[in-house]
């Protein structure tokens, strides 16, 4: 009866670990990138949401006073978020005003994140 030798056994197990560690080291990658993608997500979301809320006002009510531009914590998906939200006048022409939101967020890995949005309302 023929069988496998004790070295083939141990080169066949050798490369499938090989193998094996490759695809660990691809399948984190891919987890990796998809909590970015999440957080990307869900920062355009808050910063969409904030857009439309200013819009919504319109063009008289989209003041500092109503939508100050102090950082605020929105949480979602278990990650905090800072949105902040800057209102200039006269830009980028008279009557009109440029409405820019930015959320920033941690990684876990402490990288600092951010997304920005702008808009403009005219009179």
């Amino acid at each position: 009866m023929r069988g496998f030798t004790l070295i083939e056994v141990l080169v066949t197990a050798l490369i499938l670990t090989t193998g094996l560690l490759g695809t660990l080291g691809l399948a984190t990658g891919v987890i990796r990138g998809n909590f970015f993608s999440k957080n990307l997500t869900s920062a355009t979301a808050i910063a969409q949401t904030q857009l439309e809320a200013v819009q919504n006002r319109g063009y008289v009510n989209a003041t500092t006073a109503n939508f100050p531009a102090a950082a605020v914590t929105v949480s979602m998906g278990n990650v905090n978020f800072a949105r902040t939200t800057i209102i200039t006048n006269d830009s980028p022409s008279t009557n009109t005003k440029t409405i820019s939101v930015t959320v920033s967020w941690a990684e876990s890995n402490n990288a600092a994140r951010s997304v920005s949005l702008q808009t403009i309302l005219a009179q």
